[in-house]
């Protein structure tokens, strides 16, 4: 078996909701068995080889081609695969080359997209989309391990900044239940643009990932709170959802909802904002802009605000004036405990050593980190593995 291939989150979402395992009936009519209609035997959609290839399974009846490829953006983007028709609606056919981890990817149907109902679900792109999580024969740091587990909760508030009630969810760390009188510090991350406040446990891992480093004894425990990035205030004439103002829901809203209903430690000093892509930017800027509410910021494929001069203006620059902080840097020390940059070296990542030594070089304080990738959860999962224990240290 390939290795890690039978942990049961892999291609399962943060409650451990499998594929089911029962026979899957030709008509996916579920009262066919009913009026007398064999199952066909149990297939799941993925199987994952020794040699590393991936096999798919796909169960579409009336249905002559079925084909298979990696979503735009994902590391898996080499063009479609057709898989074999077997007969009695049953498709199969092996893959090679499908990079390890998480990969949204799409299903064609006599060649029109599809969302398959029998392979793994999450949200990104602004729409429920398929993928495949495919086992890394080096890395399981993200995966659920015989270890002490936190408890993931869907809370709601009400936003005076939206002016209408707001969904989070929230990660307590595995002492939460057995020590009633420990305080915690919190870590507020964000998604990218297309997924949601799931997206940081169900596609990225991560309550598993900080409790295998609680339980390594290389992270300190913590509260965790994602919230949706599309946040605009309750006017008429606002309708972009991207690139939101997050700082007056978390500042005024989140952030005293979190403090008053759990054990959260208030000040600064007990406060992480991290993010990806989008929440990257929504991080930088509550904080740069925000000084008095966290002490520890988190980039993840983000951008320094460092223009190299031989390497074209990176996207995203509108969206702060960097030389109003960095214009400063003794102040900028002294206001965060941490700012930490984290990136793929295929988006942007093999240029981050050297932005990161041109802010070091005017003084700023700053750590990095690069792993292989693009941009993508894999690079998110690794990224997140080494920021976690750089906190409330």
């Amino acid at each position: 078996m390939y290795p890690n291939a039978d942990n049961p989150i892999l291609n399962s979402t943060i409650l451990n909701y499998r594929t089911l395992p029962f026979a899957i009936l030709p008509t996916s009519d579920p009262f066919a068995a009913m009026r007398g209609v064999e199952p066909v035997a149990v297939i799941m959609p993925f199987e994952f080889l020794d040699n590393g290839d991936v096999v798919f399974n796909v169960c579409a009846m009336d249905t002559e081609t079925v084909e298979v490829e990696g979503k735009s953006g994902a590391h898996w983007n080499d063009g479609r695969h057709a898989l074999e028709n077997k007969g009695g609606g049953w498709f199969r056919g092996v893959v090679s080359g499908i990079p390890a981890g998480f990969q949204y990817m799409q299903y064609y149907f006599d060649g029109k997209p599809v969302l398959y109902e029998h392979a793994p679900i999450g949200w990104g792109y602004g729409y429920a989309v398929n993928y495949i999580d495919k086992p890394d024969p080096e890395l399981d740091f993200y995966l659920m391990k015989y270890v002490r587990h936190g408890t993931i909760r869907y809370e709601t508030y009400y936003s005076s900044y939206t002016q209408d009630m707001r969904s989070c969810w929230v990660y307590t760390p595995p002492s939460y239940e057995t020590d009633p009188e420990k305080t915690y510090p919190t870590l507020y991350i964000q998604h990218g643009a297309g997924e949601n406040e799931s997206g940081w446990f169900w596609q990225g891992k991560l309550n598993y990932i900080l409790d295998n480093l609680i339980a390594e004894g290389k992270a300190e425990e913590m509260i965790i709170v994602s919230n949706s990035g599309y946040a605009t205030p309750a006017s008429p004439d606002n309708s972009n959802a991207f690139f939101s103002d997050l700082a007056p829901l978390l500042i005024n809203d989140c952030i005293p909802f979190i403090e008053r209903y759990f054990r959260a430690k208030p000040g600064k000093e007990n406060r992480a904002l991290a993010g990806l892509s989008m929440g990257a930017i929504q991080a930088q800027t509550i904080c740069y802009t925000h000084p008095e509410s966290f002490d520890y910021i988190g980039v993840f494929s983000g951008v320094t605000g460092v223009e190299l001069p031989d390497v074209e203006q990176r996207m995203f620059f509108k969206f702060l004036d960097y030389e109003q902080f960095y214009g400063n840097p003794e102040v900028f020390n002294a206001q965060h405990k941490l700012l930490y940059f984290g990136k793929g070296a295929d988006e942007g990542g093999d240029l981050l050593p050297r932005e990161i030594e041109v802010l070091r070089s005017r003084g700023v304080n700053c750590e990095y980190f690069v792993c292989d990738g693009v941009h993508e959860w894999q690079v998110w999962r690794k990224t997140a593995h080494d920021f976690l224990p750089r906190l409330f240290r």
